[in-house]
């Protein structure tokens, strides 16, 4: 009677530490499963980033290439008012390379939604964080530096024009005064102004230095993209 009583509790007891394990189990797999489709879900979400990232960056290599031919322009002995003209036919695009400064601001709202839910613990690829956290952090960092570096000339080159040359600003709004008259004006004023020239060579070098970053930040994010394809595949 006892025999049979240990064999039953035994049977009972195997019955139940099975029907935990096998719980267990299903809840690991349901867990394995519901984590897999937030890493598809998470990379996914980055992949399309990068597509936007991507065009972002080619929009902004563009302009900051023509901001350097317009400068160096500028800056030549002699105006050549074609190679401008070739850049841009309005005196407003001009105004802007000079009093406005660009900044950087990529399309990040993916990226810092997924640092501020948490859910950059899906990502198992430890290549994928390292170059995340340099594309967004060091290059993004290095990039935004120029830019204000950029800026602070701005402010100094609006109170020489301000100060020393108000007219190029009234050209602007002077519907008489064309796209060649205003160049020559500028330059004119430039090639006289050795404060006025100076500031623009230094900009020009920030101008060439954030093209340099820039093209690091692009190499940078095409390593992202291979990273994330391979993981996708």
């Amino acid at each position: 009677m006892k025999n049979n009583n240990i064999k039953k509790y035994l049977i009972d007891f195997v019955v139940i530490v099975l029907g935990i394990t096998v719980s267990f189990w299903f809840n690991e797999l349901s867990i394995n499963k519901s984590d897999e489709k937030e890493r598809q879900k998470v990379l996914e979400n980055i992949e399309m980033e990068i597509f936007e990232l991507k065009k972002y960056c080619s929009e902004r290599l563009n302009a900051w290439k023509n901001d350097v031919v317009l400068y160096s322009k500028l800056l030549e002995n002699s105006l050549d008012i074609e190679s401008i003209k070739k850049i841009t036919s309005s005196k407003s695009r001009i105004e802007f390379n000079l009093i406005y400064y660009r900044d950087f601001e990529p399309p990040m709202n993916r990226y810092n939604s997924m640092i501020n839910s948490g859910n950059i613990k899906f990502i198992k690829s430890e290549k994928i964080k390292e170059t995340l956290t340099r594309l967004h952090k060091l290059n993004y960092s290095n990039l935004k530096s120029t830019a204000e570096y950029e800026k602070s000339l701005k402010e100094d080159l609006i109170k020489i024009i301000t100060e020393n040359h108000p007219e190029i600003i009234f050209a602007i709004n002077n519907n008489k005064i064309t796209i060649e008259k205003y160049a020559e004006i500028l330059h004119q004023k430039i090639q006289k102004d050795d404060r006025l020239r100076a500031n623009l060579n230094i900009q020009m070098k920030y101008f060439r230095t954030r093209i340099s970053l820039l093209k690091l930040y692009s190499y940078t994010l095409e390593e992202l993209e291979n990273f994330v394809k391979n993981e996708l595949i």
